[in-house]
Order: C-alpha cells, then structure tokens, then sequence
C-alpha cells in the first residue's frame, strides 16, 4: 500500500515538475557525497562512518550559508536508509531516496526552527522520536538554522540528545554555532563547513554552461564565483539570472544583475585619488549613481578592491580580479605604497560603517571620497611630525656614540677608540625624558583616527551597549594626555552615556590597553565643542611647540632661534 501510494505521489510531481521550471541550485544539488563541492574533509569522515558501521545520535553541521548542509544532511539519511545501497553511496533509485529527494518521507523530519524555535514544538519532536521507525532503518530528524531555538526549546531537546532512541539520528545544522549551547555541542559530533573556493565555484560554472551549450565568458565566471562568497548556492542563483541574457554573456551583464560598478570602475575611482582629484573622483561617484547604483555599494566595492591591492603588495601574490584589471592593479599598489593604502582602507572602512545610518547617503559617500583625498595629502601637521621623527632618528645615532657616566652626562668617545665596549642596555639608559612624556609626544590625534575601529572593537568585547554609544562619537582633538570626543547634533544621549563613569572607565582602559598611556575622556557637542575652542589651532601649536622643544633638548637652548612668519 505504502508503495503504491509513494508511486502515484512520485508519478504527479514529476508531471508538475517536467510543466514548472527547476532553478539551478536545485537542479544542481549533488544527490551523492562525492558530488559535494569542496567538503571534502567532511565528506571523508561520514563515509568512513557508514563503512565501518560507527553512526552517531548527533551531527553539527556548521559554516556559512548554501555550502551544502542541508545537502549532506539529506545524503547521509538517503545512505542511512538506502534500500539498495551500493556500497557507501545512495542508490537514489529505490522508494526511500526518492521519497527523500521529495521531501515526503515519512522517515525523514525537515524541521525549520526559525518558524518552529518555542518549548512546545520541541516537546512534540520529542514524543514522535519515541515512536519506532516503519520503513527505513534510521528516523533523521534535520534541524536547520537550530540556533534560532529559544533557551527554552533547547533545554528540552537536551535530554532528547543525551539519551535518544535507537535508531535515531539528530542532523543539526546552523549559520551561527556560537550561538549554540555549550550543553548542546558537547553532546553532537561537529562538522565545520568551509567557503567553497573560487576555482571549486568556477568549475561547476562551467559544467553547468556546457550542459546547457550557453557561451559564458570565463572572466564572468570568475566574478560570480567572487560575489559568491563561497557559496555554491548563491553563484548558481546568480548564474541562473544571468542565463536570462543574450549569448554570448559578458562581465558587464553580470555586474548589471548584481548591481555592481564593476571592478574597471573601482580602478579608475582609484586613478582618481591618487591624483587627488576631487573633482574626478566626485564625478566618477556621480556616474555610478546615475547607472542606478548604490552609494554604498560603489564604496564597498572600492574597499574590496583596496583588500586586494593590500593582499597584492603585502604577499606578492596575484590579485583575484577579472583578468583584464589585473595589471592595471599591480600597477596601482606600486604607486600607492602600504602606508597611504593603509589610511586609505582606514578611512573608508570606518565611513562604510557609518554609511548604513545616514539619512543621505550620496552625500556621505561624496564626503567619504574627499576626506580619503584630504587626509591622505601632505599637510603642515603631518610635515612637523615628519621633521620629529627624523630629529629622533639624529638622536637615535648621536646617541651610538656616547657612553653612560654615573651622574648621567654624556661624554663623547672618540669614534677610532677601541674601548668602546659598553652594552646596548646601558647606552639606552641615557634618556632625555620619562617614558609615559615620550609615549604623548610621539601620540598624535590622527593615531587614534586611524586605530578608532580596533579602540570600538576593544570596547565591544568587554560592553557591547558602551560600543553603541561610542560609535556616534569620533575623535577630534589630543592636548596632552586629555582626549576629546565630539558627537554630533541629535545624539546628546550617547554623549551623556558615554560620560557616565562605568562608560568612561571602560573606554580609557581600552585607550591605555592600545596605546600604552591614561589617557583621560571629554565628550562634547559639535556645537558646544566649537564655541569653545578650535582643534586645529591648538593642534598645530602643540606640533610646533614639541618640534621646537625637541630640537632645543639635542642643539641647546641657546642655539635655537625661533622666529614667527
């Protein structure tokens, strides 16, 4: 009866399903373990358990999203209850795994703990595991997205999962295991799923066009594979969109379905700031909007291309762009160099941050681009701090020639004497100055705007809600070891919060952990900060001051003259 039910059930849906179209992914979905892409760890393992006959209660299946969890999830409960089984590989044959590949078998329990997360719906899952299985050998139970489970369910599933029936096999699978229990993954043999590499990606890209005798061009192929983000799924959903373009199908109409610039844009936006065109670049911007792109994408697409140029440089290695940019981008990351790349990435990556919760975000984009230009230009500021160390490298090597006496005074050694023998230690014992005055002197505001991200990152890690409320804040201003912090219009409750002291204890740990100094909090309005006093004057007389103080601490008071102009 149960087959002559499973045959006409099996019989309409191939009817239905040869009428309606099949996506790809589906389509597509290995129905084997050697057809997975690119797990081979996992796949290995779960197939040595079915040869030697070891099957656990409870799996884990963890890792980014459409990297096949859910997938091998279904193939190991074809292979569990595989009629037909040839070896360690489901037939796909017989009545079990087609009624699998269905969804309709009645051994086998999909469950969706986004939509079925409370006590109750567990509770019912654990009254059904009682009951004996009818057909196959093993009732699987696969719980997708299980960290979506309330504490409660998760408590009642615990003892399910310590002492299940025979027979019985949990699958869980999950995007987030840390948000899973300790008490739940002691209790369950984890798999750890990997991105799927770009060439793994691309490879079945091509399978698939030469299936379906579509002419792709390869470097197309290699953007889906990139957009992907090692996700087998989302590059055959892409794929499948693109398929509705005219052969043959180029980077250009793969960039238009993803709404993306592309990366020849990002190379000429790149073009533009390193001439420090303001001009050029905002027009660029102004371009990409007008193609109906948003803002926010043409930045991050800007910092993906940065990663890569940083990638290039810092390891040598070959970009992974479209082929016909590569050369353009090598090109580029010798111009640049590290140092300006740095605070390039530096700045963006923190207005990218900010982008999200701007009420206009072409402007802030536009903003975003000329603060890039601005800050990464010569100014006088950055040419004193320029002049401090290279008057420290002067000292660094007057220093290599003299010798410690035991009242502290330099005595200069003839450069030809062989008696020169002192150790590195004791020379470095001649100091002009305590170690914290030189720690501040050599700490300039623009240090914190560069390292601001690892400071909020550092604050979240002990007090997520301090890290809220220090992010509408920025740095604008270090006299001395007082930093000041200014909020702007609207957030007057996240300045105050910051200025409680529990908040404020908090972030000045994390300040001294970073930098090495206390350095002690002000919080202000833009407004209020403004009428009081302008950072940059007082900025630009402090370098003055420490350049001219140090030059006099190495030449002498006497020989330095200062004259105003």
């Amino acid at each position: 009866m149960y087959h002559l039910f499973w045959y006409i059930h099996h019989t309409l849906f191939i009817e239905v399903e040869n009428m309606a179209y099949l996506a790809l992914y589906r389509e597509w979905r290995p129905r084997m373990f050697k057809e997975i892409v690119g797990q081979e760890h996992i796949t290995k393992t779960l197939v040595n358990a079915l040869k030697q006959e070891k099957i656990a209660h409870a799996y884990l299946f963890s890792g980014p999203r459409g990297t096949g969890k859910t997938t091998a999830a279904k193939i190991l409960a074809k292979a569990l209850n595989c009629e037909q089984r040839d070896g360690v590989e489901p037939c796909n044959h017989c009545a079990s795994c087609l009624s699998i590949d269905l969804g309709s078998a009645i051994e086998v329990f999909e469950i969706d703990a986004a939509s079925n997360r409370g006590i109750d719906e567990i509770r019912d899952l654990r009254e059904s595991v009682k009951l004996s299985a009818i057909q196959g050998k093993y009732k699987v139970y696969i719980i997708d997205e299980v960290h979506m489970l309330t504490t409660e369910a998760f408590n009642a599933l615990l003892k399910t999962l310590e002492e299940p029936p025979a027979q019985v096999v949990f699958i869980l699978a999950t995007t987030e295991v840390q948000k899973i229990p300790l008490t739940i993954l002691s209790r369950v043999q984890r798999f750890e799923f990997h991105r799927i590499s770009v060439e793994n990606i691309q490879k079945r890209l091509v399978e698939v066009c030469t299936s379906l005798s579509r002419q792709v061009d390869p470097s197309a192929l290699v953007v889906i594979a990139q957009k992907s983000e090692g996700g087998l799924r989302d590059a055959l959903s892409i794929m499948d969109q693109c398929l509705l373009q005219d052969d043959p199908i180029g980077v250009e109409e793969v960039y238009q379905i993803l709404g993306m610039v592309g990366e020849t844009f990002s190379a000429q936006l790149v073009e533009a700031l390193l001439s420090s065109d303001y001009g050029k670049s905002l027009t660029f911007l102004s371009e990409g909007i007008q193609q109906g792109r948003d803002p926010r994408q043409i930045i991050r697409e800007l910092l993906d291309y940065l990663r890569q140029m940083l990638l290039t440089t810092a390891t040598g290695d070959a970009p992974v762009v479209a082929p016909h940019i590569k050369d353009q981008l090598v090109k580029q990351s010798e111009q640049i160099g590290i140092p300006r790349m740095l605070r390039w990435i530096s700045i963006l990556l923190q207005g990218e941050g900010q982008l999200k919760y701007a009420s206009n975000s072409r402007l802030a984009a536009e903003l975003l681009l000329v603060q890039t230009i601005h800050e990464s230009q010569p100014t006088s500021s950055s040419g004193q701090e320029a002049i401090l160390r290279r008057l420290a490298a002067v000292e660094q090597q007057m220093q290599g020639s003299y010798i410690a006496r035991g009242d502290n005074t330099a005595v200069k050694q003839p450069s030809l004497s062989p008696k020169i023998s002192q150790p590195k230690a004791e020379v470095k014992t001649v100091a002009t100055g305590s170690t914290a005055e030189a720690t501040i002197l050599s700490l300039s505001i623009e240090g914190i705007q560069e390292r601001w991200n690892d400071v909020l990152d550092q604050v979240k890690k002990r007090k997520k809600s301090t890290q809220a409320f220090l992010m509408e804040g920025k740095p604008v201003y270090l006299e001395k070891n007082t930093l000041t912090i200014l909020f702007r219009e609207g957030c007057s409750f996240h300045k105050d919060k910051v200025s409680q002291i529990e908040n404020r204890q908090t972030i000045e740990e994390v300040l001294k952990q970073l930098f090495g100094i206390s350095l002690t909090l002000q919080n202000f309005m833009e407004n209020e900060f403004q009428t009081k006093q302008t950072p940059e004057s007082h900025a630009s007389k402090t370098q003055e001051q420490a350049l001219i103080d140090k030059a006099k601490d190495m030449f002498g008071a006497d020989q330095v003259v200062v004259k105003e102009g």
